[in-house]
């Protein structure tokens, strides 16, 4: 089949690399042109093409002779040169820009997203995190017809894979990776010998997680510990949660639970040692990698702003 792939970063080149590999023929790389205008983007295509690491799809593509093609309205004359193409199927993974229409008919057969979830659970923007802060027990990847609908479309392969108590959102997205890499051939096969054919998904079931925020990191020490651990690993790096003591915002990057619990109440400090001890709504909470971004960004606990065994987090 004669496939273009949209996609950015690791999610986009984990899928590219393979196909390139394969009997398939990759006759375009989409790319995000919302940000990427006029001079622009020359420019990142020779950046990305002689100075890109492994996973930039710019240096993918420079490698492998594919075409680049930038889209942002998505309107007939910036379609027409990818239109004549005569792409089959257009590949997305990991592309920030929502296909309107006149991309989704374009190809022959159809458009086929890769989703980092176990559709219909977790459509829209945040899986990796979503998984980790609902505490949920595996995550998965999914491919699946496009359609106007954000991540609705027939189910056409998915895969699970389990999901550990120290597993964050850059484990969950390194193992989507893989997983899409390993795929990815196959449903494309697949796909030029029976067509987009796959499994409705339930509207029952279905759930949509939006990107984290600032405003939903602050840390509730009412809750469990588990639960306040699960929003670190989930949250971190991109959103850090925090908390304030002494007036100060403090961001934290590491933590671990403990099932014990205190008599203390939630958000004291019950223990200083290599680690911050705080009181939790059910279990302690030790804090690993803290730090504060006033007057100078520095480590939490430092000696100008050390803490006391009873002080109270907020």
């Amino acid at each position: 089949m004669r496939i273009a792939v949209a996609g950015s970063g690791q999610l986009g080149a984990t899928v590219l690399r393979p196909l390139l590999e394969s009997r398939h023929e990759i006759v375009a790389v989409v790319q995000d042109g919302r940000q990427t205008r006029g001079w622009k983007r020359p420019f990142a295509f020779l950046a990305g093409a002689l100075l890109g690491g492994p996973n930039n799809m710019l240096k993918l593509a420079a490698r492998g002779r594919v075409p680049i093609f930038w889209i942002d309205r998505m309107d007939e004359a910036e379609l027409a040169p990818l239109r004549a193409r005569n792409i089959d199927v257009l590949l997305v993974s990991g592309f920030a820009i929502i296909l309107k229409e006149p991309l989704l008919s374009l190809p022959a057969v159809g458009c086929v997203n890769m989703h980092s979830s176990l559709l219909p659970r977790h459509r829209g923007p945040n899986p990796f995190s979503a998984v980790i802060t609902q505490g949920e027990k595996e995550s998965g990847v999914t491919f699946h017809v496009m359609e106007t609908g954000i991540d609705t479309g027939d189910i056409l392969d998915q895969t699970a894979f389990p999901l550990g108590e120290r597993d964050d959102m850059y484990t969950v997205y390194r193992q989507a990776c893989r997983i899409a890499g390993e795929r990815i051939v196959a449903v494309m096969d697949r796909i030029e010998q029976e067509g987009l054919s796959g499994t409705p998904q339930n509207p029952a079931e279905a759930t949509y997680d939006p990107k984290p925020k600032p405003e939903t990191a602050w840390i509730d020490w009412t809750r469990p510990a588990r639960e306040i651990d699960q929003l670190v690993r989930g949250y971190a790096p991109s959103v850090l949660p925090r908390f304030r003591h002494e007036g100060r915002e403090v961001y934290v990057a590491r933590t671990q639970f403990d099932e014990e619990s205190s008599t203390e109440p939630p958000g004291t400090i019950v223990r200083l040692s290599r680690s911050v001890k705080v009181a939790t709504g059910e279990g302690t909470l030790h804090i690993r990698a803290a730090f504060t971004r006033s007057p100078i960004p520095w480590v939490w606990p430092a000696p100008w702003n050390k803490p006391f065994e009873g002080d109270r987090l907020e």
